[in-house]
């Protein structure tokens, strides 16, 4: 069995990293000591908050309690709904009143600051409940809040909270530059506006030629890190044979790391192998993951006037909004799709170590699992996910074809001592003995004797 390549031991560590810190926010991230208050109380302290936050009273430290305090009611009235302290009509009204009164804080703090942080938060709280709720509880129960200088009424209601966070965000998405610079809007609107905005076709398209744009970009970086690949793959079995020579054949153990280690970082050397070399094009790329993530946030209220094949809004009403109705929410199917693009990708792609190739399997397969499962829980526009597809796709092709290439035979380029291996290059000599330009030394014939 040879040593796992640093590559896989990185993503590895990661991949553990990740899960452990999942584990501990299940289990202990949310623990919160016993609240004694009812929750008609903590309302109240909620529409208190509300207040500071629109008369700019403490509105910065208002705005990091209200959610804490948002937080504590919906367990406050969960425990008095299981102890039969309320029944269930009345827990559902104080839900949706904290829910809103939640909302309409974050919505006025964000229309204040023109920060689109608290209109997102809000956002995404709210998007969905309609289903959850009922359209009835969702556009008439009415809750009381503290009128601004831009929303003026006095009372208003989960939709209507809703239907003023979108407008905001339209405005502010349109306008954002994202990192200060890229008008990540603009960008997407250009693509949509190529193929003149046909609903059944532009929207779609866009995200697809991105994908296509995005993997132009990159591709030198890929190259190099599917080529570091090969380079690994090669190497591997000099690597198994030095890790066999410190191993106990009885016992199977290493009996001397610090000297298996240094002698595999000789081998690295030798070859001109940088084992570090394969993370950096991969580290390089999840900058533009980033970018594109954000731009496509900041149009997914275009990409809802958009559908494709099967993602429209007469399938989504007959599934019961299991499939979109458009381009900018969330669609399980298209989710799946993703999700075998992933492993597939995972399975197709060469292992850089051979002997740890079940390993590398297995972790590729299980952090696809991880991401995939995490976007039925976040409402991302399926047209992201959609880009995401064409971007596996361009990646699945480029890798194969790079691996159809014929691979340059591994060549040592440096001496164990430090020194460096000659090499063919033509070397010019001058001086009478001038004979030769190659860097080979001149014939003499022997001289004749007298």
């Amino acid at each position: 069995m040879s040593q796992p390549s640093p590559k896989g031991n990185f993503m590895q560590t990661m991949l553990i990293v990740l899960v452990l810190f999942m584990g501990f926010q299940l289990f202990f991230g949310n623990k919160q000591a016993p609240e004694k208050r009812p929750s008609k109380e903590i309302l109240a302290k909620l529409q208190q908050y509300n207040k500071d936050v629109v008369e700019a009273k403490s509105r910065e430290s208002a705005l990091a309690a209200v959610t804490q305090e948002h937080s504590k009611l919906e367990a406050k009235i969960a425990e008095e709904l299981q102890e039969k302290q309320i029944d269930a009509e009345t827990a559902k009204t104080r839900k949706i009143e904290g829910m809103v009164i939640l909302g309409d804080t974050l919505l006025k703090a964000g229309v204040a600051k023109n920060d689109t942080g608290p209109l997102t938060q809000a956002y995404y709280m709210l998007h969905g409940m309609d289903k959850t709720l009922g359209e009835r509880l969702w556009a008439e129960t009415p809750v009381t809040v503290t009128p601004g200088e831009k929303y003026a009424a006095t009372t208003t209601t989960a939709k209507g909270v809703y239907d003023n966070l979108v407008a905001e965000l339209r405005v502010q998405f349109e306008a954002h530059l994202i990192n200060g610079v890229l008008p990540g809007f603009r960008i997407i609107d250009s693509l949509v506006a190529l193929t003149g905005r046909v609903p059944a076709f532009s929207y779609a398209f866009a995200a697809v030629l991105l994908a296509l744009l995005v993997r132009a970009i990159v591709w030198p970086l890929t190259q190099k890190q599917y080529m570091f690949g090969r380079q690994m793959s090669q190497l591997s079995p000099l690597i198994k044979e030095v890790k066999e020579r410190y191993t106990d054949k009885k016992t199977g153990q290493v009996t001397d790391m610090a000297e298996l280690n240094r002698r595999t970082m000789e081998l690295y050397k030798e070859y001109g192998v940088n084992p570090m070399a394969g993370c950096l094009p991969m580290l390089i790329q999840i900058p533009f993951f980033l970018v594109i993530y954000q731009c496509m946030q900041n149009y997914r209220f275009e990409f809802q006037k958009g559908t494709f094949l099967w993602i429209n809004e007469g399938l989504s009403r007959a599934t019961n909004g299991f499939i979109a109705p458009n381009l900018g929410e969330k669609d399980n199917i298209l989710i799946v799709i993703y999700a075998i693009s992933m492993v597939v990708t995972a399975f197709l792609t060469p292992v850089s170590d051979p002997n740890n190739a079940k390993q590398q399997r297995i972790m590729s397969v299980s952090m696809s699992a991880i991401f995939s499962i995490m976007m039925f829980f976040y409402p991302l526009p399926s047209a992201f996910i959609l880009y995401w597809v064409a971007l596996n796709i361009f990646a699945t092709w480029q890798m194969l074809h790079i691996y159809r290439l014929p691979a340059a035979p591994l060549v040592k380029k440096n001496a164990p001592g430090g020194g460096v291996f000659p090499t063919d290059t033509p070397v010019t000599f001058s001086g009478p003995n001038a004979a030769s330009s190659t860097g080979k030394p001149v014939k003499h014939k022997p001289k004749k004797k007298k």
